[in-house]
């Protein structure tokens, strides 16, 4: 290679290898916040698949404008390059087909795309790659693809709310740039610059910006929480803590209110919900001392209750800790409330470990349990 090409081709690897790891970033941040039956967790493997497949296409191509000379070589790995960015797109759409995504776009359109998705991989196949048709059609498809993942991301960060919203927009303004400069790096440098000894200069602005959205799109993945159903706050009714030795509520949270900009706006309990809370407090306790009386068994326990107009959710301590009874009741039946409930209690066993082992002690701690309302309000913002 000559001093001027190898500098090009390092920029290139450049912004390949911050690519690669872009991809595991967001593989592993998936698997850090895994949780059973949470669907849109997988809007992290749809990125970080588009992210994979695009990313070893470009890679192909650029090894193949600088170390391929056999035209029939040059025209094989021309086409893999392109039919792994092409295909990229079907797996993205493929993760997003879960019901869950039904209220971002049609589950039916997304199925459609999938299936039109063949068309220019078959056409990339059957055309030389020579062919101005050939070069018509990878631009059209990629700037196609890129309206279809932008719309879909605008859509989701206008649904999201909190935490997940400012992440999710980081995501969309790292990933404009992120392709933008991907998109420059295939069509634009390795076709029409590449020879040019002053597109040195171009490359490296490129790879300015790649590792601009490379940044932006890292502090997206960073901190990302567990992506809960979308508007699933507004079906959360109350939170009960309960001391099972004496069927006294440690902790309360009173989730109903109005719901402006993603925030909650409490309500003050009044006189018919303290009578509502005792009742509900000896009827849980009621009800696990029946099951063990019918399965004979003091470990058997009930997670959920369904009741007329809402469904009570149960999880108990562990360990020191499993004289407490965590009670969520919801207006619907959501994967995530459960996961909700889960988070509290770990949350809340860890912050009071200290006071928990003493449970005689309970009622002279209660004060202390009130600033939990805290963590739950972090939890929903």
């Amino acid at each position: 290679m000559s001093e001027i090409r190898e500098i090009q081709f390092l920029l290139c690897l450049t912004n390949i290898i911050l690519g690669i790891q872009l991809v595991i970033f967001f593989f592993y941040r998936y698997h850090k916040i895994k949780a059973e039956r949470l669907q849109l967790n997988k809007i992290l493997l749809s990125y970080g698949s588009i992210c994979l497949l695009s990313i070893i296409g470009a890679f192909i191509l650029i090894l193949n404008r600088f170390f391929i000379s056999s035209p029939y070589l040059k025209e094989i790995i021309v086409k893999l390059g392109y039919i792994l960015i092409f295909f990229s797109l079907m797996t993205f759409l493929y993760f997003i087909t879960s019901e869950e995504f039904s209220k971002i776009i049609k589950l039916n359109i997304v199925k459609v795309l999938i299936i039109l998705n063949f068309i220019p991989i078959i056409l990339v196949i059957i055309i030389p790659s020579n062919a101005f048709i050939f070069f018509f059609i990878k631009i059209i498809v990629i700037v196609s693809y890129l309206i279809v993942l932008g719309t879909f991301q605008i859509r989701l960060v206008i649904e999201a709310r909190g935490k997940i919203k400012k992440h999710l927009t980081q995501i969309l303004i790292g990933g404009i740039i992120y392709f933008s400069s991907l998109f420059f790096l295939i069509e634009i440098f390795i076709h029409l610059l590449y020879p040019l000894e002053n597109s040195i200069i171009l490359l490296f602005l490129c790879t300015l910006s790649f590792i601009a959205g490379f940044i932006i799109l890292l502090s997206g993945i960073f901190g990302f929480p567990a992506f809960f159903e979308l508007n699933w706050e507004e079906n959360l009714i109350n939170l009960f803590i309960i001391n099972q030795n004496n069927n006294k509520c440690l902790f309360r949270y009173n989730f109903s209110g109005i719901f402006q900009e993603g925030k909650i706006l409490k309500e003050k309990n009044n006189d018919y919900q303290k009578k509502f809370e005792d009742m509900f407090l000896g009827g849980i306790i009621g009800i696990d001392r029946i099951i063990a009386e019918i399965t004979n068994t003091e470990n058997e326990k009930i997670n959920k209750i369904k009741r007329e107009d809402s469904l009570v959710f149960l999880e108990y301590g562990s360990n020191f800790f499993s004289n407490i009874t965590y009670a969520l009741i919801t207006k619907k039946d959501l994967n995530s409330n459960l996961y909700f409930l889960k988070s509290l209690k770990k949350k809340f066993e860890y912050i009071f470990k200290e006071v928990l082992i003493d449970a005689e002690d309970f009622e002279e701690k209660v004060q202390l349990f009130k600033n939990f309302d805290v963590i739950i309000d972090d939890l929903l913002s």
